[in-house]
């Protein structure tokens, strides 16, 4: 037999509850990152003594080529006065950096010895160029 009593209806309501915490958090969050006018603190900073010595030490830059030629600061050496070129003029500097930039697909076997005559020459600090 066919049931034809009225049955039952659920009725489904939003739930206000995560709304109203997300809108609680986002009032919390602009009040406390508001910037007022007059918040912060007042400081007076001390004048610094303005230099017009520019930096004239000159970075040494080993510059290795596609033909395996070797630049120091735009003058061509060889391989063997590196060390010596490079020596003497780390001996000077407080800033014991040499620059090596290499060309591409240049031959790791002469990048290495560049290396290891830098460092032989004095050299502490490197920084490689690709």
């Amino acid at each position: 037999m066919l049931n034809l009593s009225p049955t039952k209806v659920k009725r489904y309501g939003i739930d206000m509850t995560p709304l109203i915490d997300v809108v609680f958090l986002l009032l919390i969050f602009f009040m406390l990152t508001f910037a007022i006018q007059g918040q912060g603190l007042a400081i007076s900073l001390p004048q610094g003594a303005e230099t017009e010595q520019e930096n004239t030490v000159k970075d040494l830059i080993v510059k290795i080529n596609q033909d395996d030629s070797l630049q120091l600061n735009d003058k061509q050496i060889g391989i063997d006065s590196l060390r010596d070129i490079l020596g003497e003029q780390l001996q000077s500097r407080s800033n014991k950096l040499v620059i090596i930039d290499s060309a591409p697909r240049v031959k790791y076997g002469l990048f290495a010895r560049v290396l290891d005559i830098s460092r032989e020459a004095g050299a502490e600090n490197f920084s490689i160029i690709k």
